[in-house]
């Protein structure tokens, strides 16, 4: 089976959870920006959670099914249409052949997931399917999809292939119940951080600044690193550093001292001094927030940030439970 797109979208990709194990050789791990949303994506279509799937930003694609497919849609707020017909998100969705969905615009937040059954089934590149545009491998032909690309999917799950027989017997598109996190996109968000090793190497006003005022994401940010714009952050005195390995949520200060996070596509290492690290729990919400968006942060113990990681594991967990239980209910003849 195929996908054939029919409008790219924007910035819309192959990814799937990421290519670890090569960072050491100077290669990205890269994969979905917002994790929570990708794995919730292929469990509403029976997928293992690292099946590769279409990240859109903004604007997502357009897409012909050539065969029957059972698809879900998370992350960003967004109003899908299938044939015309409206299909909300969070849910599992059967498409007949010859069938369009349209996704259309974010409503709130930035970067959306469409999974289908069986996963993307693009070649595997040092063990991963996720797009590293930048060394053109990966993903789809190592770039992000255009207009008239035929996208490979694999084998369905029996437990995809049931659902969809369900739908398919009870003449409907999808279900009624929904799968999403709770997320608020539309107010300024607080970001919790962790100081950094140089966090005490910042001027006094600095740290204070860094921690009282707002901050705008700027539109040169993407997939690499978010450029934001506020009050500006000095070191004490000059430091000549080593450049030293760097992960997702590293905040550097360049010389001009508007702060940048590392984001998903980020380089291995990097020179500028580090100002913090954004707690792994607030990445996926970060990662939604589109450019004009304002965010503060708080600083954290962490201790705290690893107690933050486990909640949101647990809600996910739960969240996942809650699949397997309508999907199961669904194909016992037990639904909503």
């Amino acid at each position: 089976m195929t996908l054939i797109v029919i409008q790219k979208g924007f910035a819309s990709s192959v990814q799937d959870l990421g290519r670890y194990g090569y960072q050491r050789y100077g290669m990205i791990v890269g994969g979905a920006m917002d994790q929570p949303s990708a794995k919730l994506a292929n469990w509403l279509t029976g997928n293992h959670e690292s099946a590769a799937m279409i990240e859109f930003s903004f604007l997502g694609p357009s897409i012909l099914f050539t065969e029957d497919c059972l698809f879900a849609l998370t992350g960003a707020v967004c109003r899908p249409t299938l044939d015309g017909n409206s299909i909300g998100t969070g849910r599992p969705c059967l498409a007949r052949a010859g069938q369009i969905l349209v996704i259309g615009g974010m409503v709130h937040g930035s970067r959306g997931y469409l999974s289908v059954a069986g996963g993307v089934d693009t070649p595997l590149w040092f063990g991963s399917r996720s797009t590293y545009g930048k060394a053109g491998c990966g993903g789809f032909e190592g770039r992000l999809l255009e207009e008239h690309d035929r996208i490979p999917v694999g084998k369905p799950s029996e437990e995809a292939r049931r659902v969809m027989a369900v739908l398919a017997e009870a003449k409907l598109q999808t279900v009624r119940w929904s799968a999403l996190p709770r997320r608020k996109y539309q107010e300024t968000q607080t970001i919790r951080v962790i100081p950094d090793t140089l966090w005490p190497r910042f001027s006094t006003a600095s740290r204070e600044a860094f921690l009282k005022t707002e901050y705008q994401i700027t539109p040169s940010s993407d997939r690499m690193g978010f450029r934001l714009n506020g009050a500006e952050l000095t070191l004490d005195n000059p430091l000549e550093l080593y450049s030293e390995a760097v992960t997702n949520g590293s905040i550097q200060v360049p010389r001009n001292g508007q702060p940048i996070i590392l984001m998903t596509d980020h380089q291995s290492t990097g020179g500028y001094p580090r100002i913090a690290q954004v707690a792994s729990a607030d990445l996926p919400l970060l990662a939604q927030l589109p450019p004009g968006s304002t965010l503060r942060f708080q600083m954290i113990s962490s201790e705290q940030g690893e107690a933050a990681l486990v909640r949101q594991e647990e809600e996910l967990e739960q969240l996942h439970r809650c699949i397997r239980v309508g999907i199961v209910k669904q194909i016992t003849g037990f639904s909503d």
